[in-house]
């Protein structure tokens, strides 16, 4: 049976046993990680915890929903077994009625199909890491190789103590410029997500640093059975050097072979997806689901 708890009536030590025993768990999913996110979060849970289903929800105009936290790309039903699309669609039927507005993405294990939702599909890239390094670099583009070759002779050295407000204010300088959706207190769950998963030796922090500068960084999180691309930033300088490539390509060196994913987190830019996919990597979908039940007018401006 799926039932309702409210965040108090959580037990996180039984919920964290049932993430790290799913054969589809994911770090975005543990409690820790649910905190920092989506402070007071709720859920949906089968029994005694045979499977999950988190529910990060807000408040607005006193009206209760659910969204997808920033830096927490799938969410969904997790579990012990396989989650049949059968099991996925009745938590999602289980869902309360007190939430007007659902807005979530399911992790890629979760396939549904949901008449009254709208479902969209979303891509991420995998690449598999659990082969010699030399395998994977042969299955590099030869762009991706040239690039490789260039950021190398630029005699670019790799650092790993570098603090993540540098790596924010490098990606506020640069992309961030274009992204009015981040603000100030999402860099803020930022940090506390890399300080946290940083006590348990889940983060890997990459960059190129010249003249006492960061000119590239790179932040990786462990998860179940992946590395997670969490968060990146590159300077002008650096794109030119090719030093993002060094950085991913140094990680996939370090961590090959591991019987693991490197989970590129995107993209559903047509740029950065050919990046990725220069480095061998497959398209994963995972699917969106959006159902709006609003009052009327408050649906028309949302």
């Amino acid at each position: 049976m799926i039932r309702y708890l409210s965040h108090s009536e959580i037990d996180p030590e039984k919920w964290d046993a049932t993430i790290d025993a799913s054969y589809n768990g994911m770090v975005y999913a543990k409690s820790w990680y649910l905190n920092i996110v989506s402070p007071g979060w709720q859920a949906l849970v089968e029994d005694e915890y045979q499977s999950v289903f988190p529910l990060t929800s807000r408040k607005k105009y006193g009206l209760s929903y659910l969204h997808q936290p920033f830096f927490t790309q799938q969410l969904g039903a997790f579990g012990r077994e396989t989650m049949t699309a059968s099991k996925v669609e009745k938590y999602i039927s289980a869902i309360p009625e007190s939430f007007r507005l659902i807005e979530i993405q399911l992790n890629h294990e979760n396939k549904i199909s949901l008449p009254d939702f709208k479902i969209s599909e979303r891509l991420t890239h995998h690449l598999d890491l659990n082969r010699p390094y030399e395998s994977i670099y042969k299955n590099y583009s030869e762009n991706l190789k040239r690039n490789l070759k260039r950021a190398q002779q630029n005699s670019l050295s790799i650092v790993n103590d570098f603090e993540t407000g540098m790596l924010i204010n490098l990606f506020k300088s640069n992309r961030g410029k274009d992204l009015a959706t981040l603000k100030e207190k999402d860099y803020a769950t930022l940090v506390k997500l890399v300080a946290e998963g940083s006590k348990g030796n889940l983060i890997t922090r990459l960059g190129i640093q010249q003249d006492d500068k960061l000119e590239a960084g790179a932040i990786f999180i462990r998860s179940n059975k992946e590395y997670i691309f969490l968060f990146s930033a590159t300077g002008v300088k650096a794109k030119e050097t090719g030093a993002m490539t060094l950085i991913i390509d140094h990680f996939i060196k370090t961590h090959s072979p591991e019987a693991m994913n490197l989970d590129f987190e995107g993209s559903m830019d047509a740029g950065l997806a050919r990046f990725y996919k220069s480095f061998g990597s497959k398209e994963i979908v995972y699917l969106q689901i959006r159902k709006n039940k609003l009052p009327l007018p408050i649906r028309w401006l949302k």
